[in-house]
């Protein structure tokens, strides 16, 4: 995961800072087809059967897409006090190596009342498990601008078009390596604004030539994006990027009107919440 924390090799070693914090109170949960669930920091398991149901059914989901997610994951359940430790608007976050894959989530996620949040989250953590099986053999300067807002359209992130534009307009439009660096950027705002740029760009591409279209640009052989984009597509991206500056000042500029409610967090690499866009 990749806001405050840069690469996965940080993030593997805060996982095992969890874990060996809890070492001592760590209860095994169950094992499902795909997943190891360990409950740390003196945890109870509590509705399990929800819990392996919602892993499952978003890693048949989010597989069906990638085709790459590791066969076995294991899922780290934290307390409050132990995920402030990592940020405390952090949801969840994920750590992926060739040898090991394991997603850490709150505990206060599995609420019964949160479940359209841990779906998503699950989703969003699943989804970086199969894009960095895929990234890790492409030009990172080139294609990890798609990372994040891959992650947001596949978990269904519920966001707005119209209010993410509205705020892009007011912040100014990124390039795509301007994305990838605030992505890794320090700063909350520029982070978000990253992010919410990702996402924007991707939800356009999806709209426009399908989910798995934008799969098969980030799969390309060739290392240049550009060229990816065009093999794909048939299109130039250049020209395609100025199709959606239109797109988004269209609606970032339009008279206002009632939109459906949505949830006020974003599960990203890490896991965000209220992120009041």
């Amino acid at each position: 995961m990749r806001l405050k924390i840069h690469g996965h090799l940080a993030v593997a070693c805060i996982i095992l800072l969890l874990i060996a914090g809890a070492a001592n109170a760590l209860t095994v949960g169950e094992r499902t087809k795909h997943f190891d669930i360990i409950y740390g920091a003196g945890l109870q398991p509590s509705d399990g059967k929800r819990l392996e149901q919602t892993l499952e059914n978003g890693y048949g989901e989010i597989n069906g897409y990638y085709g790459t997610l590791p066969d076995r994951v294991k899922v780290l359940i934290v307390g409050k006090e132990t995920m402030d430790e990592v940020g405390s608007h952090v949801e969840a976050f994920s750590a992926w190596n060739k040898k090991s894959s394991a997603i850490v989530l709150r505990e206060e996620t599995l609420e019964q009342d949160k479940q359209p949040m841990l779906d998503v989250v699950v989703k969003h953590e699943l989804s970086h498990l199969g894009i960095n099986n895929i990234l890790c053999n492409k030009d990172p300067k080139q294609f990890a601008w798609m990372e994040e807002g891959l992650c947001m359209v596949l978990s269904k992130e519920p966001l707005s078009d119209s209010k993410v534009s509205k705020y892009i307009g007011k912040q100014g439009f990124l390039s795509t390596p301007e994305i990838a660096a605030a992505v890794k950027n320090d700063n909350y705002n520029i982070t978000k604004d990253g992010y919410l740029q990702s996402w924007s760009l991707i939800h356009y591409m999806v709209h426009t030539f399908g989910a798995q279209r934008v799969i098969d640009i980030l799969r390309c052989p060739d290392n240049n994006f550009s060229e990816a984009f065009k093999l794909n597509t048939g299109k130039d991206f250049g020209s395609f990027y100025r199709q959606w500056e239109d797109h988004v000042t269209e609606l970032a500029t339009e008279a206002p009107r009632q939109v459906i409610p949505v949830f006020g967090h974003m599960s990203f690499g890490k896991a965000m919440i209220d992120l009041k866009v």
